[in-house]
């Protein structure tokens, strides 16, 4: 019989412990321990405890999006590392960070596989740690899908296009389909150009997203109001390319474009700045 310990905490939005048992009832052979504590750095101290009679323990939290959550949850991990080398045993450290989903849905989803992922995770490693042999260098993932082992040659892209101006950006949206020839994984659609950057900065924390192109038309009025929001953008798109290391292209018209120049331009600007996109990954790779 394996004993299992599972520590929980209050802070957390959704009852992670539950979750946990709910899996570990699948198994006829593990016997649980739980307990549930205030906060994540309360977690080293109540695993060590419960590890003088248990096998293996699942240590749960949510991380909250603010800096000291970030900090507070780097010193809880910290903790759970010495204490394993203390004891000799292993923790799972199943830790879900508030900022890793856009919706209350998503971050519900991510707790749910996480958890899940991990209870099998933890009964492996004491039962039969040869069964992980067999995934070493599959990309198995806990908290989303599996991202599977690394693809050398492909290429993937996510298109992100501004509806503002549509006439014209849903020809160049056509074009960058067209020319990407299978290599688009994704298309978004946001209201305007100003709306890209937090989108396009979702697209790339996605790894299988290899690039991004920005398409969008923004055409000049009687205020200085399409440079400003270009000019904005393009800064804000060069800085996400370098945080991620990942290509952001730009298939931005504008500013200081008239609606039959951007009408004219629409095709072009679309094909190069997916070419571009295209070229950048392959001369990244080397």
């Amino acid at each position: 019989m394996i004993k299992l310990g599972i520590v929980d905490t209050m802070f957390s939005r959704v009852n992670m412990g539950e979750i946990a048992i709910d899996e570990i009832r699948k198994y006829s052979d593990i016997e649980v321990i739980r307990r549930t504590v205030p906060g994540v750095k309360d977690l080293p101290v109540e695993c060590k405890k419960l590890l003088e009679n248990c096998d293996v323990c699942l240590a749960l939290g949510m991380v909250g999006g603010a800096p000291i959550d970030t900090q507070c949850a780097h010193e809880a991990s910290l903790g759970i590392q010495q204490t394993k080398l203390l004891t000799n045993k292993h923790i799972i450290e199943v830790f879900v960070h508030e900022n890793e989903a856009w919706s209350a849905k998503e971050f519900v989803e991510i707790c749910e596989n996480r958890i899940r992922k991990h209870v099998h995770n933890a009964v492996l490693i004491v039962k039969n740690p040869e069964e992980l042999v067999k995934n070493a260098g599959m990309g198995v993932r806990q908290g989303k899908e599996d991202e599977g082992p690394i693809e050398k040659d492909e290429i993937r892209i996510a298109i992100v296009v501004a509806q503002f101006n549509n006439e014209i950006t849903e020809r160049m949206e056509k074009k960058a389909v067209e020319t990407a020839k299978g290599a688009v994984i994704k298309i978004v659609k946001v209201p305007g150009v100003y709306d890209m950057p937090l989108v396009v900065k979702k697209m790339l924390m996605e790894k299988k997203v290899h690039a991004v192109v920005a398409l969008g038309a923004v055409v000049h009025g009687k205020t200085a109001h399409d440079e400003i929001i270009t000019k904005d953008v393009a800064k804000r798109l060069g800085e996400l390319s370098l945080e991620f290391n990942k290509p952001v292209t730009l298939g931005i018209i504008g500013h200081d474009v008239g609606w039959s120049a951007a009408e004219e331009r629409a095709e072009g600007y679309a094909e190069r700045a997916t070419n571009a996109a295209l070229d950048l990954v392959k001369t990244l790779r080397g």
